[in-house]
């Protein structure tokens, strides 16, 4: 795995991939600066005029409906009916579905209309798109991601995604193929964006990996040991952004996959 991924990290540095974002307006500087980190070219934008230019030169898509209305949906559903045109992979994540009607039925509706590539959320999330009724404390999850991988493959065989369910433990499914990875650190629910910069790392990764369940682990696995990195230096929230940061930006000669 640890091979796996300082090869594709080793490829997006090469190839610095634009990782085009449409994403909310409360967590944009920290996905742009994590994605820079990890060697990935960001850009954002909320124009419709520029999409198809824009997801032309892009690898990757990520859709990200934290601050939803009436004409980000329209705009998602431009986003989407273009990459899948283009044949771009889309990342969708779900930002607060189960939260709400309005945000469960929006992002329904992607998936169901939708070439959807990988569907990153966490337990409640998925079990909001699953049908399955929850609780959910706004963008947080109530329930445990390994709780959730009968709902996830059911999403997963459905509608032809791989799905990451991202929490304590991490799982990926792509049909009937489960992988779990324990990585990370109680720290990273503290910081905003640590889940929206998560999709966008998938995003990277499969911009310059193609197999999405690959794509997906690998991302999950780098990113939570970054975490784990962050936090063996940081003394509270604040200083772990920071280090975090600074851990997605390790280079492989570093050799963090060994160390960790």
């Amino acid at each position: 795995m640890f091979e796996k991924i300082n090869a594709i990290i080793t490829s997006i540095r090469q190839k610095k991939p634009l990782v085009l974002n449409i994403t909310n307006d409360v967590t944009m500087d920290f996905i742009a600066n994590g994605i820079l980190s990890v060697g990935a070219s960001p850009i954002m934008s909320k124009a419709e005029q520029e999409m198809e230019d824009l997801i032309r030169i892009s690898s990757a898509i990520v859709m990200n409906p934290g601050t939803l209305d009436e004409r980000f949906i329209r705009l998602c559903d431009r986003v989407a009916e273009i990459a899948n045109q283009l044949n771009k992979p889309i990342i969708l994540d779900p930002v607060g579905a189960g939260a709400t009607r309005y945000r469960t039925e929006a992002n329904m509706k992607w998936i169901e209309r939708y070439n959807i590539s990988i569907l990153r959320g966490n337990a409640s999330e998925i079990l909001a798109l699953a049908g399955e009724t929850g609780t959910t404390k706004g963008v947080d999850s109530t329930a445990e991601s390994d709780s959730v991988i009968e709902q996830a493959k059911l999403l997963s065989r459905a509608f032809s995604a791989t799905v990451l369910v991202s929490g304590k433990t991490d799982v990926v499914v792509d049909d009937n193929r489960v992988e779990t990875f324990q990585r990370g650190s109680a720290w990273m629910p503290m910081i905003t964006g640590s889940g929206c910069l998560l999709s966008a790392v998938v995003a990277a990764f499969h911009a310059v990996e193609n197999n999405r369940f690959e794509a997906a682990a690998s991302a999950a696995v780098f990113y939570g040991v970054c975490g784990e990195i962050a936090a063996s230096q940081a003394e509270g929230p604040g200083s772990f952004k920071v280090k975090f940061l600074d851990a997605l930006h390790l280079t492989p000669e570093q050799s963090w996959y060994e160390k960790n």
